[in-house]
């Protein structure tokens, strides 16, 4: 499949950035540290750095089952971050 387009956010402080590691490992995603790949259930895979002085988080799915939209990963994942960072 196909590389789904990337995904900036801002305002990820070290705080946000904890909380979103605890609640994707709680849904089965693996977070290797502040940069790498996430694979999670259903073949997703999940490319992300993030920048701990600026507070930004770049993500890029970069591989997923063709049962789940990008949009709907994106969505997921944006819903995570705006919880925190709301």
């Amino acid at each position: 499949m196909a590389a789904c387009s990337p995904v900036n956010y801002s305002g990820v402080s070290s705080e946000v950035f904890e909380s979103l590691k605890q609640e994707l490992q709680s849904k089965g995603f693996e977070i290797p540290g502040t940069a790498g790949v996430i694979n999670g259930p259903l073949g997703i895979a999940i490319e992300y750095s993030w920048d701990q002085a600026n507070e930004t988080l770049f993500t890029q799915v970069t591989e997923k089952s063709f049962f789940v939209s990008c949009s709907q990963i994106n969505d997921q994942l944006s819903s995570v971050i705006n919880k925190y960072t709301a």
